[in-house]
């Protein structure tokens, strides 16, 4: 009863999110052999379209001119943007793992900001160590080169950092993970048993692997984006039909148009 109630309140609270994230950006994850969108940009808000030239995932999207309201701060030698709920409580937490762009991504911010405002004390570690893509790359920035500096080990590390930092000097008492694209696969890692995360949700997860899915030990709901060339429905059969076969508690929610 314990887990359906805390997956009953985490369900309602990112489905929100998803139309959020949605609101803020079409994402896909990189393929050689797909250099398009085929779903062109039509629900997001007004604002600056951009177009990163990386070949990555997460690849366009629209900024936005609002101010972030958070701060920025060294933890345990991360750079960390927290932003605060109006009754300032850190108890109750959301680690948010971003995409590719991080922290300096606007958009980031904002939705951690609208997270706050919820309710929840945010947590967004920089899992690059300052090294993020930029929104607007060189058209000769080597992908391979950077995922060769960020490595699963090296981001396994920052994540259970940081949540060791959110339980001793921040005062977190109970932990929810939202991920989004890069940062999604590591909602799902840190859901494994013993890893800190109580509950998580992630959008457009990318590269998760059988092992991961299997290992899972929280309640955990999924974004899928029913043109998302990372997520396609064979492979979210396969993750589904995973995550049955263990008993886990989960809620998948598949939004059509959303790569």
């Amino acid at each position: 009863m314990y887990k359906r109630s805390l997956l009953k309140a985490f369900v309602v609270f990112n489905s929100l999110l998803g139309l959020i994230s949605l609101a803020s950006a079409h994402f896909h994850d990189y393929d050689p052999e797909y250099d398009h969108d085929p779903a062109p940009l039509k629900y997001e808000h007004p604002g600056d379209l951009f177009h990163s030239v990386a070949g990555a995932c997460c690849a366009s999207g629209v900024l936005t001119g609002v101010n972030s309201t958070g701060e920025i701060r060294s933890i345990n030698g991360i750079n960390t943007y927290l932003a605060y709920p109006t009754d300032k409580k850190t108890d109750t937490a959301i680690l948010y793992l971003s995409d590719i762009y991080g922290i300096p991504l606007i958009n980031n911010r904002l939705l951690g900001d609208s997270i706050a405002r919820a309710g929840y004390f945010v947590v967004m570690p920089d899992l690059f160590a300052g090294d993020p893509i930029p929104v607007v790359t060189d058209p000769s920035f080597n992908m391979t080169a950077w995922r060769a500096r960020h490595t699963t080990d090296m981001v396994d590390a920052i994540v259970k950092t940081t949540i060791s930092s959110m339980r001793v000097e921040l005062g977190a008492k109970t932990i929810g993970g939202t991920g989004y694209c890069f940062g999604g696969k590591y909602i799902v890692r840190f859901l494994a048993s013993g890893k800190g995360l109580n509950v998580g949700f992630t959008a457009h997860p990318a590269r998760v692997v059988a092992e991961e899915w299997q290992a899972i030990s929280g309640p955990l709901s999924i974004g899928f984006g029913e043109l998302d060339g990372s997520n396609n429905s064979t492979q979210r059969a396969a993750a589904e039909a995973i995550l049955q076969g263990e008993n886990a508690t989960y809620q998948t929610t598949l939004y059509s148009g959303a790569v």
